[in-house]
């Protein structure tokens, strides 16, 4: 060994040395740093033993602070106005994130990531660095050798910029590469050296893309990318080859270039045959307001040599399927198909091909005719068309050289638009002919009947937001696997049925949807059930009708029924009768009052929402079924009754004392509030204090109680008979009187002078003087209009009930008189919910606020007057005199409009 190569020998050692001395040392000074470390204009944490963060982000900044520690494992900083000079990061050997986002940079630096070597992350995005050799100098990222992700989009606009490959070769760990998109969206062969690129972004929703055109060129060094992303990018042509090279290809996003169009996007999927393409994206890739859109089985020609499992096609305006479709998606297991404007066609029976679909999403259609309507049996609109008299066939035709015509959405009237011929060229699956010819609905069917094919294999299916606004009478679907459907946020005006075909049925949800009408027979047939919501409707009549329990009857499986949001009052005792496997039920956001429904056998019920009803205690009848639910198990039974308006006084201590025995646990107690006669409101945190607190405060007080109450009882009901037998003869006159009235009354027809009253005024008693005094003069003898005030045109001797139906029926408006008072009285809250439900039922604009007075909390209002304030009309009484009289023009108007 030479002198030299000693020398040499020992130099290296010495160097290796110095390197673990520096190393231990550094370890030991982490060891030692403060969990905040101050690093002046930075921030500097250690969130872990060897992780030390240090955002300098908005600190204004144009180079990098000497106070970071050299140990900095994440440097934060964007926007800035950082000079990228040579070795700016030398001292950071061990830093594996670098953020140097919006700093306005305009080129690299050749020498500017020089000692970052372990640096793993890097984010350039929303600079001004062109795409070009010079602002990408060679050998920029010579020392980046585990760089794995680098986000260069937002930056450049200069469509005829050409990718620096020869910088970006240097990247050999690189994986994922966010990028913007330009017009000669061609990667050169630098590229080829990134056997690690697996993630092309090159998305206009990331940065910035104007790439019209995808050569076959485009893609010949990135063949290892599996995931491509190029959505927003304006693209308008694909070459047939471009995608071609990309043999390990998994997904790909076409989506939002609206110039693309389906047959461009059929002739592209020629490059992707035999690729292990999964994941295939093209939602929005037609131009905007198109019509008549119709996805054919050319466009998918191609696709019987790929192994598609996921297809998005979302918000491409679709209005068919040509019958060929279905079989070229015969793999693919999910669909998305939402924002489109599917009607009938011929393709509905060819689904039962697509054996493999599993979960179909088809969230906010909108259909561009609506369904074929017929009267139905309750006499609500519907789309859905009646089978009797309708035959399915499945008739051979002669094979033609001719194309069959474009299937244009079928009129109105047109009740045969399930009845059509197949041609002999189309391939039809075995199983489906032999389902769908097995099908024949005769004339002497009285029911009414609508098929519905659904692959078989489906376990999911999402129609919610689809504008589906009829009633659902007897459906009969195709057999099928559906585990969930999901059609809430619809606007059905009744749930009739019943439903056949959904024998595994699991999860069905109708919330949102408007509904009035629930009928016993809707879910005859999904005994599988086991989720179940139904909130946000108007149910209420037709549950407190079901005496019987049958519209829950055959749901024996259920586990999760949720009834918020229904305007329910009370339910009848045997409602529940059947549905001895409930574990969640939610009454919530209602109107009950008292407790009259049957839980007891219930034994897996482990919790039930009664939160914003009306409750002033917890009823003992609830606690004590309660209790027998809970002496057959050992765990808690979990209780929501906050936003009632409970009582905790003498009159309610006996219900109190049975819910802090019973083994209840109340869910959010601090939420939870009662009202104490002093004013006084007491959380629900120690229910025990509560009761020790009302039993010392009512000691001495219940006996006496209990002893003057009984005696006044007595005396009334001694009063009492004694009227009752007085006037028996005038009391049974009134009776007949009142009877025969309600039995002769006919509610008017809904023409524009069918009206009695231009208003019905709703107020409490303590605004009576404004009404009967200042409206009642200026809208009656000022501007000759009619108006119904309760104390002087409600019908005596008819109930107070009646009265107001009748009122809101007869007048053109009604007119809301908000006040403080107002929100206190229970009848007026009763005429808003009558007004509302004659709003939906009619589509008449009924309700007119007029806001009086101040309130002191808005959040008081009802839901009813939310909504009307927010989104219908309200007029402000005015304090200065000279604005009244506009004020009284503008509720004329409102009222005669």
């Amino acid at each position: 060994m030479t002198s030299n190569q000693c020398v040499s020998s020992l130099s290296r050692d010495m160097a290796l040395i110095l390197r673990m001395t520096l190393l231990l040392g550094s370890v030991n000074f982490i060891h030692c740093l403060p969990s905040n470390v101050t690093c002046m204009p930075c921030v500097c944490t250690v969130i872990a033993k060897d992780w030390i963060i240090a955002n300098c982000s908005n600190k204004m900044l144009n180079r990098v602070p000497q106070t970071i520690p050299s140990t900095v494992s994440t440097l934060l900083m964007s926007n800035n106005s950082i000079n990228l000079a040579a070795r700016s990061f030398g001292r950071f050997s061990f830093m594996e994130y670098l953020d140097l986002s919006d700093n306005a940079l305009t080129s690299l630096n050749v020498d500017g990531f020089v000692g970052a070597a372990n640096l793993k992350r890097l984010n350039l995005h929303g600079n001004r660095i062109l795409l070009n050799s010079t602002s990408y100098p060679k050998g920029a990222f010579r020392q980046q050798k585990k760089l794995h992700t680098l986000d260069i989009a937002g930056n450049t606009k200069d469509l005829d910029a050409k990718y620096p490959d020869e910088c970006l070769g240097d990247l050999v760990a690189l994986q994922t590469l966010i990028i913007d998109g330009v017009k000669n969206a061609i990667f050169g062969e630098g590229f080829a050296k990134l056997k690690n690129l697996t993630t092309l972004i090159l998305s206009g929703k990331r940065g910035h893309c104007s790439i019209y055109t995808l050569y076959n060129e485009s893609f010949l060094n990135t063949p290892n990318v599996r995931h491509l992303d190029i959505s927003h990018c304006d693209v308008s042509f694909i070459e047939t080859n471009a995608f071609w090279p990309m043999r390990n290809i998994n997904m790909l996003d076409l989506s939002h270039n609206h110039g693309l169009g389906l047959e461009t996007l059929g002739n592209s999927l020629f490059g992707l045959q035999f690729s292990p393409l999964r994941v295939l994206k093209f939602n929005s890739i037609v131009k905007p307001f198109a019509i008549g859109v119709e996805l054919k089985g050319d466009h998918l020609r191609y696709m019987d040599n790929l192994n598609l499992t996921e297809l998005h096609c979302d918000a491409n305006r679709i209005e068919l399927l040509d019958t060929h479709c279905a079989e070229k998606l015969r793999k693919v297991q999910i669909v998305s198909a939402k924002s489109n404007r599917f009607t009938y066609g011929p393709y509905l029976i060819h689904l039962w091909a697509m054996t493999n679909l599993r979960k179909i999403y088809l969230m906010n259609q909108y259909p561009s005719d609506p369904l074929p309507r017929y009267k139905s049996v309750h006499g609500e609109r519907t789309h859905l068309m009646p089978m009797n008299s309708v035959k399915i066939e499945l008739t051979q035709q002669p094979a033609t050289s001719q194309r069959p015509p474009q299937q244009r959405p079928v009129p109105h009237d047109d009740i045969n638009i399930v009845s059509f011929q197949t041609e002999n060229n189309s391939r039809v699956d075995e199983q489906l002919q032999k389902n769908m010819m097995s099908v024949e609905v005769t004339e002497t069917e009285t029911l009414h009947k609508f098929l519905v094919i659904i692959p078989p294999n489906v376990t999911f299916v999402n129609l919610s937001y689809s504008r589906l606004d009829y009633s659902i009478n007897e459906i009969r679907f195709q057999p099928n696997q559906v585990k969930v459907l999901d059609l809430s946020r619809n606007s059905f005006t009744g749930l009739v049925g019943p439903i056949h075909g959904v024998d595994s049925l699991e999860f069905l949800d109708l919330t949102d949807n408007n509904c009035k009408l629930l009928s016993p027979t809707l879910l005859m047939y999904a005994s599988s059930l086991k989720v179940l919501n139904i909130s946000k409707n108007y149910l209420y009549q037709s549950l407190k009708s079901d005496m019987n329990g049958h519209i829950f009857f055959n749901l024996t499986n259920l586990e999760i029924l949720s009834i918020s949001n229904n305007l329910i009052l009370d339910l009848p005792l045997p409602i529940f009768q059947r549905l001895n496997n409930l574990q969640i039920l939610d009454l919530s956001w209602n109107m009950m009052e008292a407790w009259t429904v049957m839980i007891s056998h219930m034994s897996f019920l482990t919790s039930l929402d009664l939160s914003n009803n009306r409750f002033e205690y917890v009823p003992k009848y609830l606690t004590d079924q309660i209790s027998h639910i809970m002496n057959l198990r050992n765990d808690t039974f979990h209780l929501n009754i906050q936003g009632n308006n409970l009582v905790c006084d003498c009159s309610t201590l006996e219900y109190l004392e049975a819910l802090s025995e019973s083994r209840i646990s109340i869910d959010r107690p601090d939420d939870t509030r009662c009202r104490l006669n002093n004013g006084e409101r007491m959380k629900f945190n120690n229910i025990e204090n509560i009761v020790w607190r009302l039993q010392k405060q009512c000691k001495t007080v219940v006996p006496l109680l209990a002893a003057t109450l009984s005696g006044v009882v007595a005396f009334m009901l001694i009063v009492a008979a004694g009227i009752v037998y007085r006037y028996r003869w005038k009391l049974r006159y009134l009776y007949y009187t009142t009877r025969r009235k309600y039995r002769g009354y006919q509610r008017l027809g809904e023409g524009e002078d069918n009206f009695t009253y231009d208003a019905f005024v709703s107020y409490a008693d303590e605004d009576r003087g404004f009404v009967v005094e200042d409206m009642r003069n200026m809208l009656e003898r000022h501007h000759g209009l009619r108006l119904c005030i309760h104390h002087r045109d409600f019908m005596v001797g008819e109930a107070i009930t009646a009265n107001i139906m009748n009122a809101v029926q007869s007048s053109r408006k009604t007119i809301v008189v908000l006040s403080s008072n107002f929100l206190k009285s229970k009848w007026c809250d009763y005429e808003v919910h009558m007004a509302k439900l004659e709003s939906i039922h009619t589509g008449r604009d009924v309700l007119c606020v007029v806001w009086y007075a101040e309130l002191p909390d808005n959040s008081s209002l009802s839901q009813d007057l939310q909504d009307e304030i927010q989104y219908g009309t309200y007029i402000k009484y005015p304090t200065a005199e000279d604005e009244k009289l506009e004020f009284w023009e503008n509720l004329k108007a409102a009222i005669s409009y």
